[in-house]
């Protein structure tokens, strides 16, 4: 029997649509989430992370451009009409954003947010028992006094409350596909190891495909899963994150790998990549990478590598690098 993965894209395109500009974001852009798997995106400001993520979700409305395929348990979610997709945002799949501050209403409680949700998607319409559930999913996300957060309001929260809440509101209706976009970044150290804790345990309780957004190589290696590396609005290597992150097989994904601090190194010891990535939607011809990269050939400028298979469960865009690794 055929099993249907909850996650599949293939081929995803986005462009913006502007005042007769069209600015293309995210290129071409492959992958697939099984059930109770990770997919890491990640890579720098600007890669198309996020916007690939929101675009899964269909969350630009008429200011972008999709194309491609995403598939939601064998259900194409790109020719659907915005009356079913706000009944499936949220219940089937859902977003854990990057603020959590900015997600919540400033004016409602917790609660309230948490029990309109489950009316909404009609998980509980009764309102008690929809107050009374709310409580649960807070106490769920490891909230210590759920009655007296569900009574608050996010001004009145830690940031690590408030993203528990946004993540409470997130599992509500038990989704297949969660969406974590950056889901770490305004938290101290101590606390965002806590999230990441807290999102593998409901992702292996509830069972959810997770694609998770990150900038951060050492998120990526602690979540773990898959990574898809991105670089100007294409998959650059793909693969298990602790094979991905030891042995890459594209010069971007060392080069990432190369800044980053260890214990014990020098100061000055670093290598940073050289250069700054190109404006979005203002890719050069050829590789993106080539202009920034050490070991490009003339035909890098020339050529667009595609995202090929380099290992098993390996693929990587660069056939430089992985020419040179077959010849030694």
């Amino acid at each position: 029997m055929t099993v249907i993965p909850p996650l599949e894209v293939r081929d995803l395109s986005t462009t913006f649509v502007a005042r007769r500009r069209r600015t293309e974001v995210v290129r071409g852009v492959s992958f697939t989430i099984g059930r109770g798997e990770t997919m890491m995106l990640l890579g720098e400001s600007g890669s198309g992370k996020s916007v690939t993520a929101r675009s899964i979700m269909r969350l630009y409305g008429s200011s972008a451009e999709i194309g491609g395929s995403v598939r939601l348990a064998g259900q194409e979610l790109l020719g659907l009409g915005e009356p079913r997709l706000r009944a499936i945002r949220g219940n089937q799949i859902a977003l854990v954003p990057q603020d959590p501050t900015g997600a919540l209403d400033p004016l409602r409680r917790i609660g309230s947010q948490l029990a309109e949700v489950l009316a909404v998607h009609g998980v509980e319409g009764v309102k008690t028992a929809a107050h009374r559930r709310a409580e649960e999913l807070l106490a769920m996300v490891g909230i210590p006094d759920p009655k007296r957060v569900a009574g608050s309001y996010p001004h009145e929260l830690s940031g690590g409350m408030r993203q528990r809440a946004v993540i409470a509101i997130a599992v509500s209706c038990d989704p297949q596909v969660l969406i974590a976009d950056e889901p770490t970044t305004a938290l101290d150290v101590t606390v965002q190891a806590q999230i990441l804790e807290l999102l593998a345990r409901l992702q292996q309780r509830l069972g959810m495909a997770v694609l998770m957004v990150t900038h951060d190589v050492g998120v990526a290696a602690d979540f773990g899963g898959r990574v898809g590396v991105m670089y100007a609005g294409r998959l650059v290597e793909a693969g298990p994150a602790s094979e991905v992150l030891s042995a890459p097989r594209h010069p971007y994904t060392a080069g990432l790998l190369e800044s980053l601090p260890t214990p014990g190194a020098a100061r000055g010891a670093l290598r940073s990549i050289v250069g700054a990535p190109p404006p979005v939607g203002a890719f050069p011809a050829g590789c993106a990478f080539a202009p920034r990269c050490r070991q490009a050939r003339p035909s890098c400028t020339h050529e667009d590598p595609p995202l090929v298979a380099v290992a098993e469960d390996r693929a990587a865009a660069c056939p430089v690098v992985n020419a040179e690794r077959v010849v030694a």
